[in-house]
């Protein structure tokens, strides 16, 4: 499903949920209703035959076939009722199921932009627990408005038809109990709103919790974060209770109203029976209809309730269906120079500036002017925040940058701006190794695939320039070893080359490793330089960027930039950087000194 046209989004959530979902199922829908009729239509023919039977064994008639039609109108209501619930309930669930494939859909295309501005244990919450109001919303929901309707329309009519004058004594109890109630339904949409907001907050705290368990364990922290638990559970608490207060005061008031209308058809319709007005029949008859009430009145009161909760979780639900994906692609989206596979394209970079959308106050690069020639290896270095990942994110375009900042140049010279290059197809030739690998609690082999079923053959290729094999010779089942949760079976630096791994499996135009190799001693270290340079020069070879704190892990790049405070502040080749005075060359001496330092040691006899 794309996004909603601005008309649908003005809507009343259920309206446009109905408009947008429950299209497909209109003849299910149509069934169910023209069954409910019927239902309702038998329900309230009983109470005059029954009202007909009275008057008869009044007469000394026989009442024979007044039961006997009772009988059997009862049995074609339980059956007719059961087909009504199943053409309602089933479109309930297969919107559910619509509802919650176009959310995923939605949070596979969105951008890290809305992920920086939006708390995950709430994302959650709304693609699970409130996409349960969706079910009920078109299933039980969908059900009670015909329901109710009909019911309420058929009884009221038959009551008309016996008497108008009784009729207009014992609606003004259940009038007056509606008016009550849409007061309290009010404050109950509003309590459920911010119910739904605290369940997404205490989601996100429970999350968080998880995610950062050792760090609980190793700094003796329980105690700390079960009081953070407990106070916002107990905001969740008190709100949940309130819900309920506010249904068990509300919706008994329809059944009071209804006890009440009984009340005055015998104070007031007595007499007219006395008078002969109405017949003993129709008085049983009225009696009859308003006890058929009781249930619609019931169920008015749960559909009331569903409406408004199932209107506060829509909200939220439709917010993040409608929420904008950050792809400022012009509306013909120019080709990726260099579209032959396997060939690097290079970046022209001028005066791009840049500050993440959540901070906006906060410049991470300034003015920044770059040329990376095709198929070549760059280095990025510089210290800690600045802003080294920054503009790899921004060449992967996990953000964009401003317009106009980046150009990608393919092997022929022809250039292209990087934000009017379609986002898939630009994503589609780039192999991104994160500086914080993720590995989802599956096999190493899937890990690294990302694919059903990944190519075992190419998996063990990348796992060996990766530097991998030993290691799964000692795990239990080697690539079929599942990782557990972010990869807890796995040690920093197995992750690390696992993440690798799955870069170089993408056989990609563009490499970009975002420190990955922090982890790994120097011997691994100088193996995956290697490989990551070894297609260098070649008709072939990807653009690779590689972001590291080590020297060592860039020193034989074609090209280093150095970064400090958001700003080039030197490049070049490693020779002609160590040659001058600056950043570069202090942290080559220091790092040269520690490396030097423990192989003396042993020399020594001190190690």
């Amino acid at each position: 499903m794309t996004d909603g046209p601005p008309d649908r989004r003005a809507l009343h959530p259920i309206l446009r949920l109905a408009l947008d979902y429950g299209r497909p199922y209109r003849w299910s829908y149509a069934l169910g209703a023209l069954a409910l009729l019927l239902t309702n239509w038998l329900t309230v023919r009983i109470p005059v035959v029954v009202g007909q039977g009275v008057d008869a064994l009044r007469d000394g008639a026989p009442v024979g076939r007044s039961a006997l039609l009772v009988a059997g109108m009862g049995i074609v209501v339980m059956v007719v009722r059961t087909a009504s619930r199943v053409w309602f309930f089933n479109p309930g669930r297969d919107v559910e199921y619509d509802v919650r494939r176009d959310i995923f859909d939605k949070l596979m295309r969105l951008q890290p932009e809305f992920y920086a501005r939006h708390k995950r244990g709430d994302i959650i919450s709304r693609a699970s627990n409130d996409i349960t109001w969706a079910r009920l919303a078109m299933g039980f929901g969908a059900l009670a408005v015909f329901n109710i309707t009909s019911g309420l329309v058929l009884s009221g009519g038959q009551m008309v038809l016996i008497s108008p004058r009784l009729t207009a004594f014992v609606v003004v109890p259940l009038v007056l109990s509606l008016v009550i109630v849409r007061f309290f339904i009010q404050m109950l949409l509003e309590t459920q709103r911010e119910y739904q907001s605290e369940t997404g907050l205490l989601s996100d705290q429970v999350l968080g919790s998880l995610q950062g368990m050792a760090t609980i364990h190793g700094f003796v922290a329980e105690e700390a974060f079960i009081d953070r638990f407990e106070a916002r559970n107990e905001r969740v608490y008190a709100l949940s209770m309130k819900l309920a207060w506010l249904r068990s005061v509300a919706f008994p008031l329809l059944i009071l109203g209804g006890g009440l209308s009984l009340t005055l058809l015998l104070a007031v319709g007595g007499p007219m029976a006395l008078r002969g007005e109405v017949s003993v029949g129709d008085l049983a008859a009225f009696a009859t209809l308003l006890a058929t009430l009781g249930g619609p009145l019931r169920s008015l009161g749960w559909m009331l309730s569903i409406i408004q909760q199932s209107r506060a979780a829509l909200e939220r639900i439709f917010e993040l269906l409608d929420a904008p994906v950050a792809r400022p692609e012009r509306a013909l989206p120019a080709p990726a120079p260099s579209p032959s596979p396997g060939c690097g394209p290079g970046f022209q970079v001028r005066g791009l500036t840049f500050a993440y959308p959540d901070e906006p106050d906060r410049t991470v690069l300034h003015d920044v002017d770059l040329d990376i020639a095709p198929g070549s290896v760059v280095g990025l270095f510089g210290r800690t925040g600045s802003g080294k990942s920054t503009l790899v994110r921004l060449l992967a375009r996990q953000f964009n940058p401003p317009e106009g900042a980046v150009q990608v140049v393919g092997r022929d010279g022809a250039t292209a701006e990087l934000t009017a290059l379609e986002l898939d197809d630009w994503r589609a030739r780039l192999a991104v190794v994160p500086q914080r690998p993720f590995l989802f609690s599956d096999s190493i082999a899937a890990n690294i695939g990302l694919e059903d079923p990944p190519d075992l053959d190419r998996v063990r290729t990348v796992t060996d320039r990766a530097a991998l094999t030993a290691d799964l010779e000692s795990l239990p089942d080697g690539l079929e070893t599942v990782v557990g949760e972010r990869g807890i079976m796995l040690s920093g630096g197995q992750r690390q080359r696992t993440a690798l791994a799955r870069g170089l499996y993408r056989e990609a135009d563009v490499v970009m490793l975002d420190d990955v190799l922090s982890a790994v001693d120097h011997e691994t270290e100088a193996r995956l330089v290697e490989t990551l340079t070894r297609l260098r020069g070649t008709e072939r070879a990807p653009t690779t960027l590689i972001v590291s704190h080590r020297l060592s892990a860039i020193r034989h790049a074609d090209l280093i930039v150095v970064l400090d405070e958001g700003r080039v502040v030197d490049q070049g080749r490693h020779d002609a950087l160590i040659a001058r005075p600056g950043l570069y060359r202090d942290t080559w001496r220091v790092q040269s000194e520690r490396k030097a330092a423990p192989a003396a040691d042993v020399q020594g006899g001190v190690a």
